[in-house]
């Protein structure tokens, strides 16, 4: 059987608790929880090497002090509006490998054990040139790899690649597979974050557009799990709330199915709310207990006390 932990995504305190200590409290007293995923939209990775490994230190005694375990960091909004290593122009993407240094750096001094998240987009004409787009995914492994080889000097156990939403992105079952690798003396796996509301690419059927297909599929490959409430027409990140779940075709007790039928040991359950702004600050707090609540309920009914 599978064991499972469940944790949160802090993208739900963006513009909101951007301080450590008051997302770490919410996680922990708020929500019950002992297990969070570091958005990096709360993170100033430009702010000179001294600041950054305050940020960290700041991170790291938040998580200790409310008895969190920073499961690993990850890209947000902001990293996810740029199209990072796979940047047409090479000096964008020799500065993108800079920026996934940093995030490296950062992340051990943080205390995290993996870091990651959206690699890169395509450009539209590079998606469309079959030579040029075949040149930028080679050129996307051998960047991972090097970047696992950093992240194995930094003392990480892992880096993580998530299926995204778009075509222009890694976002098929074929392209994944093809970044994933074990891991060496000298560099980490290069491992699956699976985003069960990703699978709405436009152009894909199938598998392809299938979450319960994906996790087992992939589920031996994919320790961490993004869980959203979503539609099979856009990737929402909606909440686990009566409202979303009958909208939504997310259901927890298929998820952990498939995750069981794929062969896994070990699973994070992540969830991955992200509200609109405007959103009412007690409002989002009522959806995040209610999502954390529905995931707990789904856990127990398989004997698990994540």
């Amino acid at each position: 059987m599978t064991s499972y932990r469940l944790g949160i995504n802090t993208c739900f305190a963006v513009k909101r608790w951007p301080r450590p200590e008051e997302w770490a409290r919410i996680a922990a007293d708020e929500l019950g929880l002992d297990l969070v995923q570091h958005s990096l939209d709360l993170v100033d990775l430009d702010a000179g090497e001294a600041a950054v490994a305050a940020q960290a230190a700041d991170v790291r005694g938040a998580c200790g002090a409310a008895g969190l375990e920073l499961s690993s960091t990850f890209t947000g909004l902001i990293a996810y509006s740029t199209s990072l290593l796979l940047h047409p122009d090479p000096a964008a993407r020799r500065r993108a490998v800079d920026w996934y240094e940093r995030v490296i750096a950062f992340s051990a001094l943080a205390g995290a054990r993996r870091a990651g998240g959206h690699v890169g987009s395509l450009s539209t004409a590079d998606h469309g040139d079959p030579v040029r787009r075949e040149a930028l995914w080679e050129e996307l492994a051998d960047t991972l790899h090097a970047l696992a080889t950093t992240a194995r000097a930094a003392g990480l156990d892992a880096l993580l690649v998530e299926n995204m939403a778009s075509a222009r992105e890694p976002s098929t079952i074929g392209e994944i597979e093809r970044l994933l690798s074990t891991g060496g003396r000298a560099h980490v796996p290069i491992e699956l974050c699976l985003d069960v509301g990703h699978h709405c690419v436009p152009g894909t059927s199938g598998d392809e557009r299938d979450p319960y297909a994906w996790l087992r599929r992939l589920g031996t490959r994919a320790p961490v799990v993004h869980l959203q409430q979503s539609d099979a027409e856009g990737d929402h990140h909606w909440p686990f709330t009566p409202e979303y779940n009958a909208r939504g075709r997310i259901e927890a007790a298929r998820v952990l199915d498939a995750i069981e039928a794929s062969g896994a040991a070990e699973v994070e359950l992540i969830l991955e709310v992200i509200p609109p702004f405007e959103q009412d600050d007690r409002a989002l707090l009522t959806d995040l207990r209610a999502s954390v609540a529905h995931w707990r309920d789904a856990l127990r009914s398989i004997g698990s006390d994540a």
